[in-house]
């Protein structure tokens, strides 16, 4: 059973579209948010499986997400997606959206910021008021990502989307988006020096 007594390290970034975006020190099974977003890919790099937050919501999924991709029911395939609608009460968001990343040796910088961009686009659709992002790179063994600046894609893709919904709602061809609130998952070591990163990707691309 998940633990919702403790409160976790939540740290703000700012603020684009009425959005107020920010760091939170939880994974994609503890967030408690109307749509919690998590990334998988084909395979991890090594052969010890899952690791981390992507591993503790397969847990209290009853290891169906390994399941769903073992049996080929869901690939992971880049961009792919499986919506939850009726997670069990091991987890804390009402919905779980898992998104394909394709191969994690293959990964760069854009797919991330695509996987971004499907976040917050189904997160507005599903009509969330809150959502949390878990790129899940880590959990998948993949660990050279220096060169894949990270915050800075998922800022990217976050904002675009979230600007393109704006667009068409003042158009008037769509409805106005519910989404207030967006957090992106870190673990608990990393959330400072994460934290850093993306208020200084946050504060120079939502000026763009």
């Amino acid at each position: 059973m998940t633990d919702h007594s403790t409160t976790p390290l939540r740290l703000s970034i700012g603020s684009a579209c009425g959005v107020q975006f920010d760091v939170v020190a939880w994974g994609p099974a503890q967030a408690d948010v109307d749509l919690s977003v998590a990334c998988m890919f084909e395979r991890e790099m090594t052969n010890a499986g899952m690791s981390g937050g992507l591993l503790a919501l397969d847990g209290a999924l009853g290891g169906r997400l390994a399941r769903l991709r073992q049996a080929g029911a869901f690939r992971a395939q880049p961009m792919e997606t499986l919506l939850i609608t009726m997670p069990p009460a091991g987890v804390a968001s009402r919905a779980i959206l898992v998104i394909g990343m394709g191969d994690p040796a293959l990964l760069d910088g854009e797919t991330l910021r695509r996987a971004a961009r499907v976040a917050m686009r189904e997160a507005i659709r599903f009509g969330a008021a809150s959502m949390a992002f878990a790129p899940s790179v880590l959990d998948a063994g993949h660990t050279d990502n220096a060169g894949l600046y990270m915050q800075d894609v998922m800022v990217d893709g976050m904002l675009g989307a979230l600007r393109a919904e704006y667009m068409l709602a003042e158009a008037g061809l769509s409805p106005l988006p519910n989404l207030r609130h967006c957090s992106f998952d870190v673990g608990a070591p990393r959330a400072q020096a994460a934290h850093r990163a993306f208020v200084e990707a946050f504060d120079r691309l939502a000026t763009r």
